[in-house]
């Protein structure tokens, strides 16, 4: 049986934290999903109207409130650009790209801040300051946006699922619709509803056996 959440359902297949939404001339639905996370949205949550579905590097920290939300679809790139610049200070301060920064080091090499140019030497001798890593992120996600954030296609209402690859290292964000069959074939870990929803979770059994 078809299930009325799935309507759709949003696959997190990329190997970073995202932020993930709907929107139809404002943002609605909003999630963030870890690896092997899924946002499952009722129909009724989200109507009968088409809409698109944007999937962003990110996570708790850069989500937007529904009353940003609402004023300024710009702030899309800010997302991914706060995220960067927390992951780029905690690592700048340590002297080193590691972690979940040792992604961006072949994007940000060779970048030239306040005339020193980044690069392993520079970051270890302290030459780039923590507080530099807004000036970096806002660089970065500029000059290579389809790495940190994507915009899907005008979507039909109805169930659909749609699985969010890509990333950073891992080349463009993109989104790829997915057979019931073929998403049920999914290890997901835990099924999301959104953010404004009074439910908070619902475990991978009831997300994939098509039960209500």
């Amino acid at each position: 049986m078809t299930r009325k959440k799935d309507s759709p359902i949003i696959v997190n297949q990329t190997k970073y934290t995202i932020v993930v939404f709907q929107e139809r001339g404002v943002f609605f639905n909003r999630q963030v999903l870890h690896p092997n996370e899924a946002l499952g949205v009722a129909r009724e949550a989200s109507s009968l109207l088409p809409y698109y579905i944007h999937a962003l590097v990110g996570d708790e920290s850069c989500l937007p409130s529904v009353r940003k939300s609402i004023q300024n679809l710009a702030l899309v790139s800010a997302i991914p650009a706060v995220f960067i610049a927390g992951v780029l200070a905690t690592s700048l301060s340590a002297g080193t790209l590691a972690g979940p920064a040792a992604a961006l080091a072949p994007l940000v090499s060779g970048m030239v801040v306040n005339g020193v140019v980044i690069d392993a030497a520079a970051i270890s001798a302290g030459a780039i300051l923590a507080s530099k890593a807004s000036v970096i992120s806002e660089w970065v996600v500029k000059k290579y946006p389809e790495k940190f954030m994507a915009k899907s296609k005008f979507f039909l209402p109805g169930t659909r699922y749609v699985a969010v690859k890509g990333g950073i290292d891992d080349g463009p964000i993109e989104f790829s619709e997915l057979s019931k069959r073929d998403f049920k074939k999914l290890q997901i870990d835990i099924v999301r509803v959104p953010r404004d929803s009074s439910k908070t979770t619902e475990n991978k059994e009831i997300a994939k056996d098509g039960q209500l």
